[in-house]
Parts: structure tokens; C-alpha cells; sequence
């Protein structure tokens, strides 16, 4: 044997190794390819940046002004007592955030009229619309990896999508009301056939072919509104009537998904609401302590613990809308495959278009 065919022989008995990079263990290599709600930790980032907070500050300031202004003061009650329990501290988010819900509307309260209900909802929706769309936005940087856009551009985002948003929460309303009025329809057509039993049974049927899909949209409309948002928020094209039928899509089709995520998020919120009830508390106490000791007025030191106690739900609102910026991402995935990382971000640098040349500018002229 020639000392090539040696050394070729030793070069084919070689074992290459193991390739671990191929296979189930390619997508091993982090946790979140395992366990893709981990990805919503990496949200918290918000609740460390001061200009979101200032800005979800100051929207919560206007919307109780204009709340106000329209004599909900059942909404606006005082500020409750800080929780220590879970529970107490989880009511005390949820006291906050409930009127905000568009079903609210069909809760009966004798102390407001339903006109002056829907008129809080409708501020709401338009004060909180261009800020939720932010937070969300931002939300679903941070679960693709991305780093947060700078404030300026996300406010120019959030804003010029607005109208779209107050259309998504509009059409659930709008489909609602039809089927309400085809409801109230057929029990006037039945009040005036009177009691003719057989009449009243298909009666009775065809009503529930509007009751069902009415029910369907108006408790799908609590998750696909937000989820809908998220859509408009994270996606290229901003059309409302698509980002809607995602919301429904998600909801129905991924109910379980959905409520994983959504129990991950609540944890993550409650640690953010026991840091945030705690801070709260020492920095009230020292701050008390301190205006008491220099003989401040009793009117500062009530104003100042009074807006210090709004802080808790101003870092629950920040953490909450951006965690379901990132679920909308997680059940894009889950429902079509898309990948959470493949997320459109607009361009830092837009090309600007090429100038005309002027020869062609005069041929077009003439």
C-alpha cells in the first residue's frame, strides 16, 4: 500500500463528529424555543422608561378630567387604600380599568343615565386609543428583540393609525346594534301577532339565529378590540377591518393559546403591581414625612400623596397594553406560522425619492 492510498484510507475512517445543530436540537438552543412566552419577560423594559410612563400619566390625567366633566363620578371615585394581598391588589387594578370596557355600556347603574355611560366609553376610546397603539407597538419590539422606538416616531405611528383603531372599536358595536335592532324587531312582530303558540315558537328560533351571533361578537369584542390593535400597531399595512377578523381569528381558534398567555401576563403583572404598590408606599412615607418636618401646607401633603397613589395603575397600564402587543405577536405565530422575530419596523432613514430630470420634466409638459 503507497503511502497515498495510507493516508487516504485514515482520512475516510475519521468520524466527523456528532452535528448537534441539526434536527429538534437546533431549536433547543434557547429557552424561548421551547417556552415562547418567555419572550414576554423581556417587557418589563417598559415599565423602566420615563417618558412611557409620563405619557400614560398624563393620558390617565386627561381621561379622568374629561370623566369628570361628564359627572361619572362613580368612575372617579377616590383612589382605595393600598392592597397587600394579591387579590386585594389585583381588585385594585381592575376598579381602575373596568369602565374602560366598551361592554360596560349594558351594565345598569340608576346613578348614571346610559347616555352619560356611553359618552364616558366614547372618551375612552378616543383618549386611549393613540396611546394603547404605542404601548403596544412597543410591547412587540421588545418580544421580537428589538430595541424600543424612540418616542417621536412612536407617537407618529400610533397617531397616524388612530382612526383606523377607532374603527376597529367601532364595527363590534355598530354589528351589535343591527343585530339588536332585527331582535327587537321580531319581539314587536310577536307582541303584535299576540299569543298564537306556533307563531311565537318560529319566532323564538328565528331570534336565536340573531341572539348567538350577536352574543359571539359582543364577548369576542373584549379580547379581539385589543388583539385587533395590536394588529394595526405591529403590522405593515394598517387596515382595520383586518386587524379586527385577526382579533376574532385568535380568540376562537387559539382559545388555549391565548389563555396561557394571558395567565403568563398576569403573573407578570403581579410582580410588576407588588413593586409598584411597594415603591409607591415608601416613597409616600418619606415624602409625608419630609413635608411634615419642613411645616408644609396640608393641602401639599394631601395633593402629592394623592398623585403619588395613581402611580401603581400608571405602571400597570404601561406593562399591561405592551404584554399584549407581545401575546398578539405569540398567537400570530401560533395561528399562521409567521415567525415573531419577522416583524415589520419602518425605516429609520426613508430613501428620498430620485429628482426629476429636467429634460423629461419639459418633454411632459409639452
Amino acid at each position: 500500500m503507497t503511502p497515498e492510498d495510507s493516508s487516504a484510507t485514515n482520512a475516510t475512517q475519521v468520524h466527523d463528529g456528532y452535528d448537534l445543530e441539526t434536527g429538534l436540537l437546533a431549536r433547543l438552543r434557547e429557552w424561548i424555543d421551547v417556552f415562547p412566552w418567555l419572550r414576554l419577560i423581556r417587557i418589563l423594559r417598559v415599565v423602566g422608561s420615563p417618558p412611557l410612563l409620563g405619557l400614560v400619566a398624563l393620558t390617565l390625567a386627561a381621561w379622568k378630567i374629561g370623566i369628570t366633566l361628564l359627572t361619572l363620578d362613580q368612575i372617579t371615585s377616590d383612589v382605595p387604600a393600598m392592597a397587600s394581598t394579591a387579590n386585594q391588589q389585583v381588585n385594585f387594578f381592575i376598579e381602575y380599568v373596568q369602565h374602560l370596557n366598551p361592554a360596560s355600556v349594558f351594565r345598569h347603574d340608576s346613578g348614571i343615565v346610559w347616555w352619560k355611560t356611553l359618552l364616558g366609553i366614547c372618551w375612552s376610546v378616543f383618549i386611549w386609543t393613540p396611546v394603547v397603539i404605542l404601548l403596544l407597538r412597543q410591547g412587540g419590539l421588545l418580544t421580537a428583540g428589538r430595541p424600543l422606538m424612540p418616542l417621536s416616531a412612536a407617537l407618529s405611528l400610533s397617531m397616524s393609525r388612530t382612526p383606523a383603531g377607532w374603527l376597529v372599536a367601532v364595527v363590534p358595536l355598530g354589528c351589535v346594534s343591527v343585530f339588536s335592532v332585527l331582535i327587537m324587531t321580531i319581539g314587536w312582530v310577536s307582541g303584535l301577532a299576540g299569543e298564537i303558540i306556533w307563531l311565537n315558537v318560529l319566532l323564538a328560533i328565528a331570534t336565536l339565529l340573531f341572539a348567538i351571533p350577536c352574543g359571539l361578537l359582543a364577548f369576542g369584542a373584549n379580547v379581539a378590540i385589543p388583539l385587533g390593535w395590536g394588529a394595526l400597531a405591529n403590522e405593515r399595512e394598517p387596515d382595520a377591518m383586518d386587524s379586527l377578523s385577526r382579533g376574532y381569528e385568535y380568540l376562537f381558534r387559539r382559545p388555549l393559546h391565548l389563555a396561557v398567555y394571558l395567565v403568563f401576563g398576569a403573573i407578570i403583572a403581579s410582580v410588576v403591581s407588588v413593586l409598584a404598590i411597594g415603591v409607591t408606599k415608601t416613597t409616600i412615607e418619606i415624602n409625608s414625612q419630609l413635608l411634615k418636618f419642613v411645616e408644609a401646607t396640608d393641602g401639599m401633603v394631601i395633593t402629592s400623596t394623592y398623585l403619588l397613589d395613581h402611580l401603581p395603575v400608571v405602571v400597570l397600564l404601561t406593562a399591561i397594553w405592551s404584554l399584549l402587543g407581545g401575546i398578539y405577536l405569540l398567537l400570530r405565530y401560533d395561528a399562521g406560522g409567521q415567525e415573531v422575530e419577522d416583524l415589520w419596523q419602518a425605516d429609520a432613514c426613508p430613501e428620498l425619492p430620485l429628482p426629476s430630470i429636467p429634460g423629461q420634466a419639459t418633454d411632459s409638459k409639452s
